[in-house]
């Protein structure tokens, strides 16, 4: 049997079982009925964020991806038949607690914590039986390391579109009348009478109607494929002909909107021939991601085909390489990490000590990259260094008085910190503590001083030393510094300071340092003087 074969097999049956779960019971009504536990309701849309990885990584990595699980694939074959039963058996314990759970759109009696927990924990098991499933005899730790660059930019890129698709829902009101015309045109030819009242925006038969809201119109689509052909083109320019091979970009929009509009006419149909709860239950979002997929690699199909789009069609096709990998993965992984956890929650940040985990668990991977560079970049000098912790004093005063906080006047913590139990508030604190003054400090300084402020300088940054200080790049890291940051003005001006801290010595380690009192003095302002709007 071919080596792909089996992770293929794998891909269908776990899909098959998202949809059979989807399709079959609808988690939002944990958001409505569920208390504490509603915020488990948004764990739907975990479901687009993964294809909106996978096409990703498919658009900016494929061929490499495929070379690399090839190159790891051993000739012998793990038992797959024991795995396959053991998988199928956690997904029957799954569904069987999801049709507790959500049967009937009812919520299943107290104690509902328990039983949301046990479906949690039942869904996790499917995945986690699924995986071994899957990966067979791959070495799973070495190929993932190989392609920690495309599947991190997949992973952002994924979050990215996704999002983009969500604010380009405004483009409903505009366009939902030309839409629901063409919709009603097309549903007139397998279906007739129908049931047509553009002004509440309803559509359907006399058997079974839907009535279009923005959050359920697809034009997340349109966000989504322009976003994902912008970044393929941008990341491969080199291999197309401009402004050629722009044309795929209207195409690729008036495409996904054409299949939104087949996407509800098949919808209506479902209801009206076949199953409502069907219909409902799953059909109307799961065919657009499909439709959405379709669109964006169909796109890039045609660009890889057509020859008036590529400037060498005979020239080798772009790779991905991960001397980055180490300076970005890292801050790539706490940015999806604090994107996902996000969902749930609404101001406060319960899931900080999370992001912690995350962002150590990913240098603890790359740790022998790192000593390996510093031993390299220290040449015998000591790491410590009086300047930086200096540097790192006059930019938290710099930041103090740019935020503009009155030192005499203190603020009341956040409301849901103060209803947190004592051991609970205490662990969020601590986390809170070591994540600004360790982990934040080396996430940042290795994503913007150690990889981004010497890319600017020379495409092979490995080869730029630590002490090359250019103005172009200084701010222009700068500002990307201060775009993650509520005070963007003291974000450019501490990143401008913790740029200098690393160009005295040239070693990364100084702008780390400088950036740990930074933040270390700034958590004392604020657990010492109640000054948590810092925070």
């Amino acid at each position: 049997m071919r080596w792909f074969f089996r992770p293929i097999a794998a891909v269908v049956l776990l899909l098959g079982e998202y949809l059979a779960i989807s399709f079959s019971f609808d988690a939002y009504v944990l958001l409505e009925r569920a208390g504490d536990w509603g915020a488990i309701g948004f764990i739907g849309m975990l479901g687009p964020i993964a294809i909106a990885f996978a096409t990703a990584l498919w658009l900016l990595g494929g061929a490499e991806v495929r070379d690399v699980v090839h190159r790891s694939a051993q000739v012998e074959e793990a038992p797959w038949f024991p795995l396959l039963l053991v998988q199928l058996v956690c997904f029957s314990a799954f569904f069987g607690l999801s049709a507790h759970l959500f049967g009937g759109n009812a919520l299943s009696p107290e104690p509902l914590g328990l039983w949301v927990l046990l479906w949690v924990l039942g869904g996790a098991a499917t995945f986690l039986a699924w995986l071994p499933l899957a990966v067979g005899r791959l070495r799973l730790s070495a190929l993932l390391k190989e392609l920690a660059v495309p599947l991190s930019l997949a992973a952002l890129l994924g979050l990215v579109a996704w999002g983009a698709g969500i604010i380009t829902l405004e483009l409903w009101q505009p366009l939902g009348d030309v839409t629901l015309d063409a919709v009603a045109a097309v549903l007139e030819v397998f279906v007739q009478p129908i049931v047509f009242d553009p002004n509440e925006a309803a559509v359907g038969t006399e058997a079974f109607g839907v009535t279009v809201a923005p959050v359920c119109s697809g034009y997340e689509g349109i966000g989504l494929v322009a976003a994902f052909l912008m970044a393929y083109l941008i990341v491969f320019r080199e291999q197309f002909r401009f402004p050629h091979v722009l044309v795929l970009l209207p195409l690729g929009i008036l495409a996904v909107w054409a299949l939104n509009v087949v996407r509800i006419v098949a919808l209506i149909l479902v209801g009206h021939l076949w199953s409502p709860e069907i219909a409902i239950g799953g059909f109307h979002s799961k065919a657009g991601w499909v439709f959405f997929c379709a669109v964006a690699l169909g796109a890039v199909w045609v660009s890889q085909r057509v020859p008036w789009l590529a400037s060498d069609p005979s020239g080798p096709r772009a790779r991905v390489t991960n001397p980055s990998a180490p300076f970005l993965l890292p801050l790539l992984a706490v940015v999806a990490t604090a994107l996902i956890t996000g969902l749930f929650v609404s101001e406060f940040d319960y899931f900080y000590p999370l992001r912690v985990g995350v962002a150590l668990t990913v240098l603890a991977w790359f740790r022998k990259d790192y000593v390996e560079g510093l031993r390299r970049h220290l040449r015998g000098r000591s790491i410590w260094s009086w300047q930086a912790p200096m540097i790192g004093v006059v930019a938290y005063l710099v930041w103090i008085a740019l935020w503009g906080i009155d030192p005499s006047v203190g603020n009341e913590p956040p409301a849901a910190l103060a209803e947190l139990s004592a051991p609970a508030a205490m662990i969020w604190i601590a986390a809170r503590v070591f994540g600004s003054t360790v982990t934040v400090p080396i996430v940042e300084e290795l994503a913007f001083r150690g990889f981004l402020l010497r890319r600017l300088i020379s495409k092979d940054f490995t080869e730029v030393p630590y002490e090359t200080f250019r103005w172009p790049a200084v701010l222009i890291s700068s500002l990307a510094f201060a775009a993650v940051h509520q005070q963007w003005i003291a974000g450019f001006v501490a990143g401008l300071f913790y740029a200098y801290a690393q160009s005295r010595r040239g070693l990364l380690t100084d702008a780390i340092i400088a950036h740990a009192v930074t933040n270390a003095l700034i958590a004392a302002q604020v657990l010492l003087a109640a000054h948590w709007s810092l925070w």
